[in-house]
């Protein structure tokens, strides 16, 4: 196997080339702890103790010390309570058979969530199991407000309200059993997959902001796309046995390249893992060209993003979310 030190990647899709180095917080196990204990704090999975359990267990703080290596214990918290919350949204609700399953109800539901990230949240609580989401989102909002400029935050609403929008894409797509076409894929699953919402924390948390106009500028937002892409798309390769073992393929990239080119499956991971090292050439180029030109800011945030890159990848490999289920964990 070719070393990815040299700037080529690996024949191997378990082992995801990846040329940037392998850090972790040293905070991460009292952030995976604390953010436990905000989960059940906000009663968010109540009554649904699989899912509980299955987020206990794949540790989730480490995701967040993985991606966020070099930043304080206050900021690694409010990253993995982040975190935490978009995975139990996803197990909890949107994934739910009872909750998820139809795009209209989630869709009433979604719109209501995006207004509490407004400045002037709504006034009445919302009904159902989605209040207890909702006050958390809140919270959450809440604290990123206390440490954002105006910008940084205004960045990470828009991204939330992306996020949750195409949660409806999705639920439509599994109601009409349709698995989405490849342009279509790309385009919509850098946002349901939340990686864009992580992304706006990453200056925030490490306290030195991007100026606006290099933040919103056409380098950084490529740059952002690129990353956004690779851990849509590596999570793909890491979850597509546990997704088809339970029926839930469709919003892969692995089986919506099946179905494009009409090809078994590990064609289309080869497939996949050829796109993947495309993206990850195209973001190391873009990386270096903004690490020389740009501000110190924009150098160390293209910087964090290589680093978010790998600490995903490192994560992805030990963690327990991508176990295939046992067939009677599957009913």
């Amino acid at each position: 196997m070719t070393d990815p030190r040299d700037g080529q990647p690996p024949s191997a899709p378990d082992d995801l080339w990846c040329p940037f180095p392998s850090l972790t917080n040293p905070h991460a196990e009292q952030a995976d702890r604390q953010s436990l204990d905000w989960l059940a704090r906000h009663r968010l999975l109540d009554g649904r103790h699989r899912q509980s359990d299955r987020i206990g267990r794949q540790r989730s703080g480490h995701l967040a010390a993985r991606t966020n290596p070099e930043v304080s214990a206050g900021m690694l918290r409010l990253l993995s309570d982040w975190y935490v919350w978009l995975f139990a949204f996803d197990d909890g609700y949107c994934e739910d058979r009872e909750r998820g399953a139809a795009p209209g109800p989630l869709a009433r539901t979604t719109a209501l969530l995006s207004r509490v990230v407004d400045p002037e949240p709504p006034g009445d609580g919302l009904p159902g199991p989605a209040g207890a989401y909702a006050t958390a989102l809140r919270e959450i909002r809440d604290r990123v407000a206390a440490q954002a400029s105006p910008s940084q935050l205004f960045r990470w609403e828009c991204t939330v309200r992306d996020y949750l929008s195409a949660q409806v894409w999705e639920a439509a797509n599994r109601e009409a059993g349709t698995v989405p076409g490849l342009a279509e894929y790309v385009a919509m699953r850098r946002h349901a997959g939340a990686t864009y919402t992580c992304l706006a924390l990453v200056d925030l948390a490490a306290g030195d902001e991007v100026p606006a106009a290099e933040a919103d500028g056409p380098s950084l937002r490529r740059l952002r796309d690129l990353t956004a892409n690779l851990v849509s798309w590596d999570n793909d390769l890491y979850s597509h046995a546990k997704e088809a073992a339970g029926g839930q393929g469709r919003h892969n990239l692995v089986e919506v390249l099946a179905r494009h080119h009409r090809c078994s499956p590990a064609e289309a991971r080869r497939s996949a893992v050829a796109m993947r090292d495309a993206e990850m050439r195209a973001f190391v180029e873009l990386s270096r060209t903004v690490r020389t030109d740009g501000s110190d800011a924009a150098s160390a945030y293209a910087r964090s993003l290589g680093l978010w890159l790998r600490g995903h990848i490192d994560w992805s490999r030990g963690s327990s979310r991508f176990d295939v289920p046992s067939p009677a964990a599957r009913h």
